[in-house]
């Protein structure tokens, strides 16, 4: 064959091959017109991150097909929609204001059954505010009857409290809400240490630092036997002389089938703690000792049980400055009760040398009603 048919031969094999590689195959950059065929991903979103999950090269669709990733020479991340639940942001609106009142109330029915103390309340604060309830009883000591709830959009809140195992005495339930514990956003408008707080459940307590923080606080009651209760109102007024180093005190002595109760107003300071001690003339007898500290209002509550097989005896309400006292009583009345005075001051002689204390004497002969001398 002579060149001429060898370049003839050559040209025809080229275009050949040309034909071939150019059937059925898209160009480059060039799209088709077939529509893809979608993969649905299981789980595409890691739950919490917010991460995409990824589709890699190589894998297959529910029909064996492979999928728009692989056709395409790579990867390919999907779109996906995360979808969680809104975070409860403490006394805070959906746009962001603080919406909180400084003069909080709370009020609740208390329901007893037998296992649980139930107690359905009310409030005006904002939702997510944490509540905390406890049980506690005079004379007993106790341990975890607690529990604690943040509150609904309505103030509404719901506390579930183990009930003690104790039926022939009182139990003594407390609600409060304590700003120290409370988020930022929070406390600028309560305080850090609750100073801003306002209206008559506010009280004071003394935290680890020995300074003084204020809470919100209501109690009840639960008698023996009782199915319901509720939370108390707040008593009543400061005394215009509170904290005057001259005291007054003013009791008032109930009795039940197993116990006195001692419900005390004066001018005491809040957080003064009072002491209930007896005297039967004539005996030696033990374990019929009660201590309390003053509320808001100057008011404070004792208990002991009765003596057996006593007729007339003594009780004597003290207030004795000691190691313990809050800054404020100390402040009030003297490290050592110096500055106290009246009528109601007696002295003695003690480790750390002379201490002056008051003491409210009161004959008690089974009335129900017994005022103090």
């Amino acid at each position: 064959m002579n060149r001429k048919g060898w370049l003839a031969l050559l040209l025809s094999v080229l275009l050949v091959l040309a034909g071939c590689s150019g059937g059925g195959k898209t160009p480059t950059g060039e799209q088709t017109d077939a529509p893809k065929e979608e993969t649905k991903q299981e789980d595409p979103v890691s739950p919490g991150t917010g991460e995409q999950a990824e589709t890699t090269s190589g894998e297959e669709n529910e029909g064996g097909e492979p999928s728009d990733a692989e056709v395409a020479g790579g990867s390919e991340t999907a779109d996906a929609e995360v979808v969680a639940d809104a975070e409860i942001v403490e006394g805070v609106s959906a746009d962001g204001d603080v919406t909180l009142d400084p003069n909080i109330w709370i009020k609740g029915d208390v329901q007893v059954e037998d296992s649980q103390v139930i107690v359905e309340g009310t409030s005006n604060l904002p939702a997510g505010i944490e509540i905390n309830g406890e049980i506690t009883a005079r004379g007993y000591t106790m341990f975890g009857y607690k529990d604690d709830a943040l509150t609904e959009n309505d103030g509404s809140y719901r506390l579930e409290i183990k009930r003690p195992d104790i039926t022939k005495d009182p139990l003594d339930l407390t609600v409060n809400i304590q700003p120290e514990d409370l988020s930022e956003p929070i406390q600028k408008i309560l305080g850090t240490k609750g100073e801003l707080l306002t209206g008559p459940y506010v009280h004071q307590y003394v935290s680890g630092d020995d300074e003084i923080y204020y809470e919100i606080r209501a109690a009840a009651r639960i008698k023996p036997g009782a199915e319901r209760a509720q939370l108390e109102e707040p008593a009543g007024e400061k005394p215009d002389d509170q904290g005057n180093p001259e005291v007054w005190i003013k009791p008032l002595i109930t009795l039940d089938d197993r116990n006195y109760y001692v419900s005390g107003e004066s001018n005491l300071l809040e957080g003064t703690e009072v002491q209930l001690d007896i005297d039967i003339p004539g005996k030696i007898h033990t374990g019929y000792f009660d201590r309390s500290q003053v509320g808001p209002d100057g008011r404070f509550l004792l208990l002991i049980a009765k003596p057996k097989n006593v007729g007339e005896f003594y009780m004597m309400i003290r207030v004795k400055p000691d190691e313990d006292m809050w800054p404020t009583v100390k402040e009030a009345y003297g490290e050592h009760g110096e500055k106290l005075k009246g009528k109601h001051v007696k002295s003695e002689v003690g480790d750390s040398g002379n201490v002056k204390y008051v003491e409210v004497k009161v004959k008690v002969n089974g009335k129900q009603d017994t005022s103090g001398k």
